[in-house]
């Protein structure tokens, strides 16, 4: 439990409007500085002076990561729990979380790509791959880019050979010594070559996309990297989808099932998760019409 002093620095600390983005934002994933002050369209010194509150009250931790230090939620303990309380009360729908949210994933593509982290969001996607995985393990499993490795890990328990494509090499030293650490043998590299399609299951993390059409995609290259019927877990923002028909604005569960459909996927579970970010999951398989026009 917190003391009475220590409870009123964190509130203190939380309690402007930048640092209250920032917060948000970090909820997400580790950003740098630099990440973080383009998406608040702030300069980086005054953006350190309030990560530095933020980490002096706990509220935020650093992890150097190479040439990067990264700011993440603190995941564990009372002033955790006391953020992340703050946190579910503000509207996922609110125009400012909204618009930073969508320029920190811009500017993350930008200026480098995050490195896969654990984190509240990363256990609540691996509880839903889990919900809907085949009950005996299958053969062959495919990850790409993921940025939260409990998604590596979820891929490894439910396949015995798993592959994980992540375009930066950052991002895959750092998934290698996940892999590494955790005992999962899997075979990560930058790219996958054309026609490899024989995997059962594959998870595609799509947490960055900048549109429908790019999601789009991304799926019908990966159908011809799968065997037929095979599993399909897709992550991706949730706002994405409700500003992707211009001035019509569809159901953002409506509209997945709509790109599934068009890449050749046939939904059968979809999701929507807010635990620090607001994502939509999906469960789908490939269906019987895509696999004989790949």
């Amino acid at each position: 439990m917190l003391g009475l002093n220590q409870a009123t620095a964190v509130l203190r600390a939380a309690g402007e409007t930048t640092r209250l983005r920032l917060l948000a934002l970090c909820a997400q994933r580790e950003w740098s500085v630099t990440e973080l002050a383009a998406s608040l369209g702030q300069s980086e010194p005054r953006v350190s002076r309030h990560l530095k509150v933020l980490c002096e009250a706990g509220l935020l931790q650093r992890t150097r990561r190479g040439q990067w230090v990264c700011y993440s939620l603190t995941d564990v303990g009372d002033v955790a729990a006391l953020a992340s309380t703050l946190l579910a009360r503000i509207d996922p729908a609110d125009p400012t979380r909204r618009r930073d949210a969508r320029q920190a994933s811009a500017s993350a593509q930008e200026l480098r790509p995050a490195a896969p982290r654990r984190s509240k969001l990363g256990r609540a996607l691996a509880a839903f791959v889990h919900e809907c995985a085949p009950a005996a393990a299958t053969g062959s499993a495919l990850v790409i880019e993921p940025t939260h490795l409990e998604l590596v890990d979820a891929a490894a328990a439910v396949a015995r050979r798993v592959t994980v494509v992540a375009a930066r090499g950052e991002v895959r030293e750092a998934l290698r010594e996940h892999c590494d650490r955790s005992g999962i043998d899997a075979d990560v590299r930058a790219r996958l070559a054309t026609g490899e399609g024989s995997r059962e299951v594959a998870v595609l993390d799509c947490s960055g996309a900048q549109s429908a059409e790019g999601v789009e995609a991304a799926l019908r290259e990966l159908r011809t990297q799968l065997a037929p019927a095979a599993s399909l877990w897709l992550v991706l923002p949730y706002e994405l989808l409700e500003f992707s028909r211009g001035n019509v604005v569809a159901h953002p569960i409506t509209e997945l099932r709509r790109v599934l459909a068009a890449a050749g996927f046939r939904a059968e579970k979809l999701k929507p998760i807010d635990e620090g970010a607001h994502v939509l999951v999906a469960h789908a398989r490939l269906s019987a019409y895509a696999v004989s026009a790949a």
